[in-house]
């Protein structure tokens, strides 16, 4: 009688659930990585930092396409969706002139090198999400002149 061998070793049929379930898990892990390290979309949240100088004088309000999103001086965050290409802000205070600003959206370079370095998938997120761009000009340092 031949010898009986171990069923996983003779029964290559044994062997292809298991492998064929690790590589689906595999890949589920592998999509999730790509889809969630987009470097801009989990670095930069889901709001713009606008940052205006204590410096600056007199305190004012931050409007951006007509609607209210904070004072400065100091710090606004503004949702990511608020600031388009072209978006104006202005400043508006109480007996001063108000003061307007074009606001851009530019390409980060930084997270667009390292979205390529990872493999290219977490920049087509960054793009479709637009978490890829950074409003210019970030930083404002104003002087608000009085109204005659």
């Amino acid at each position: 009688m031949p010898a009986k061998h171990d069923e996983k070793f003779i029964n290559p049929g044994f062997m292809k659930g298991s492998v064929q379930n690790s590589l689906s898990r595999l890949f589920l892990l592998m999509v999730a990585l790509l889809i969630f390290s987009s470097c801009a979309t989990i670095l930069e949240g889901r709001s713009h930092r606008l940052v205006f100088s204590k410096e600056s004088l007199p305190k004012a309000e931050v409007i951006i396409d007509g609607e209210k999103v904070g004072e400065a001086p100091g710090v606004v965050m503004v949702p990511k969706k608020k600031i388009q290409h072209g978006s104006i802000l202005v400043l508006k205070a109480e007996g001063y002139e108000p003061k307007e600003y074009v606001l851009l959206r530019k390409q980060s370079a930084a997270y667009s090198v390292v979205d390529l370095l990872i493999g290219g998938v977490p920049l087509i997120i960054d793009y479709t999400t637009g978490n890829i761009y950074q409003p210019s000009p970030r930083r404002f340092k104003y002087e608000l002149i009085k109204q005659h």
